[in-house]
């Protein structure tokens, strides 16, 4: 099945997304790599939604998104890290939101897992619509 160009345009904006989740990592703001992360991610499952299913799914919950997919894809993804990763959307940018200050009390080790969590879900991702 050929790419079309708007699924492209996804995959390439959670590249971008990743990229600032990694800056973010190196200037000391790791709840925004968390969220950048995030976004990264769900970026990436919406193009495989878009690829596979041809619509445009709503929503920032990654477990909800994979399982739109999930029967027409298998991905080396673990829903338990999705879960953590969803779980940004709103810690990284809230006070009590699950953690009081995210700008301090989210670390820099939460920050690298959420980036390795999000680059598999990219390059997962990137395969599954390379190769149907």
């Amino acid at each position: 099945m050929p790419v079309r160009e708007e699924v492209l345009n996804w995959i390439e904006e959670a590249k971008a997304d990743l990229r600032h989740a990694k800056s973010s990592i190196e200037i000391g703001d790791f709840n925004w790599a968390c969220f950048a992360s995030q976004q990264a991610a769900e970026k990436a499952l919406k193009a495989l939604i878009l690829h596979v299913l041809g619509e445009y799914p709503r929503g920032h919950d990654l477990v909800r998104l994979y399982w739109m997919i999930e029967k027409h894809v298998k991905l080396s993804i673990s829903k338990v890290d999705l879960m953590r990763l969803s779980a940004y959307y709103t810690q990284a940018r809230y006070p009590n939101a699950g953690v009081e200050r995210p700008s301090i009390e989210i670390l820099e080790e939460h920050a690298k897992e959420a980036v390795e969590t999000a680059e598999r879900v990219v390059n997962e991702v990137e395969k599954a619509i390379k190769d149907p």
